[in-house]
């Protein structure tokens, strides 16, 4: 896994995340969910559906130092309803940033992948 960063004392661990999933492959941007006030970071896939992820706290602004984990959920309508949402990753930050967001990036590949292909 590449782990892109420019300045780790600006850099908050969604930018570093947004960077990282794009390096990878994939479509990624801020958002944010108004009915929770959650800011994550969202991965468009083929299709319409969506993998949102922020950390625990339902947030993507810490920094990178102090990295509490990451959530990410599978949502098959996107924004439009919660229907059929499932969490494909939940971590506490263990091993530091590096490491987790390593593995999570595994599972939103692997998840963002097997959902295009049920599409196609």
């Amino acid at each position: 896994m590449t782990d892109v960063h420019i300045d780790p004392h600006t850099d908050t661990a969604g930018d570093r995340l947004i960077r990282t999933l794009e390096v990878h492959g994939l479509t990624a941007r801020t958002g944010i969910d108004f009915p929770t006030c959650t800011d994550m970071v969202i991965v468009a896939i083929e299709g319409g559906p969506e993998i949102w992820i922020a950390d625990p706290t339902g947030h993507t602004d810490s920094p990178v130092d102090a990295h509490p984990g990451w959530v990410a959920v599978y949502r098959p309508h996107a924004d439009l309803s919660d229907e059929g949402e499932t969490e494909v990753y939940r971590s506490e930050g263990a091993g530091g940033f590096t490491q987790d967001t390593a593995a999570l990036v595994v599972a939103v590949v692997q998840c963002a992948a097997a959902r295009s292909l049920a599409v196609a």
